[in-house]
């Protein structure tokens, strides 16, 4: 004690006024370097690094909201894991970005940064053409199954050619194509269509496989596709369609929605509908051929 009362009488701190100064001085210093030190992760403004998606939630299977670009900011309105939660400077839209592509130093995922897909073969069969128009609405709308079969698989091409797939398509026009023609050789076969019954009520979709190593390959897209969609949820199904026996590759056949259900027709014709249910289908073959 005598120590401190020679040091603090030395130092002309004896009194009360000075010792609150000090403190006060103390802290001043300890927060002047925090702030200096201030990280920013910590930043409520974010900077994109490298052109990125916007999703609807903190996970790569999300629906695309927007394209961000390098060099746009952002306002950072919250954090799951990897994943940065961004509101625009308007704050008109809102969404999630993954956090290695903003200036956060974020260390991307293992899995974000491979591509399994590369340099993959996918078949995209759409199914009938020409002179087979596949089913038909009973509605004013009068859609045809070959029509929106061809326009999914376009689309679908879009897709998987960003994700460094190769594509081979049955068809690309409004052409009858056999069965036998059909059988494209790849790494995994995709086969497009909407159902249709007489009875308007029955809706939803259904992945089909027939050989056990096709088996997976369904399982994995169906679950993806009833993550996002709207559609309700058939199952992934066995069943002995000529497309499916006659290749050796894994391969499913798809049924979108069923045409003769005003509902899934609708459905069926948005763009914005088919956009998701492709996305869940490239999520799909991701999983897939990750494993």
């Amino acid at each position: 004690m005598k120590r401190l009362n020679t040091w603090l009488s030395n130092h002309k701190m004896k009194n009360l006024p000075t010792l609150i100064v000090l403190v006060i001085f103390i802290v001043f210093v300890i927060m002047l370097i925090a702030f200096l030190n201030h990280n920013d992760e910590d930043s409520s403004t974010i900077y994109i690094t490298e052109d990125a998606d916007m999703l609807t939630g903190p996970n790569a299977t999300y629906p695309k909201i927007k394209s961000v670009s390098k060099g746009q900011n952002f306002h950072k309105i919250g954090e799951s894991g990897k994943w940065i939660e961004i509101e625009s400077n308007n704050g008109k839209e809102k969404g999630w970005i993954a956090g290695w592509h903003t200036n956060l130093n974020i260390a991307p995922d293992k899995t974000a940064s491979a591509k399994p897909l590369k340099n993959k073969t996918i078949v995209l069969d759409p199914g009938h053409g020409g002179s087979d128009q596949g089913a038909s609405s009973n509605t004013q709308k009068k859609s045809l199954e070959k029509v929106y079969t061809l326009k999914t698989a376009q689309e679908l091409k879009t897709l998987l050619e960003k994700e460094g797939a190769h594509v081979k398509m049955t068809r690309e026009t409004d052409e009858y194509v056999t069965l036998d023609e059909r059988n494209l050789k790849g790494d995994a076969f995709i086969s497009i269509h909407n159902d249709s019954l007489k009875s308007q009520k029955a809706n939803g979709s259904t992945v089909y496989w027939f050989k056990k190593n096709q088996k997976a390959l369904a399982e994995t897209l169906n679950a993806s596709i009833q993550k996002k969609a709207l559609l309700s949820d058939r199952g992934a199904r066995q069943q002995n369609y000529q497309v499916l026996r006659q290749t050796n590759v894994p391969a499913v056949l798809l049924e979108l929605g069923y045409i003769s259900n005003p509902t899934d027709e609708n459905m069926i014709r948005d763009e914005l509908h088919r956009k998701i249910v492709e996305q869940a289908v490239i999520d799909g073959l991701r999983s897939y051929f990750a494993e």
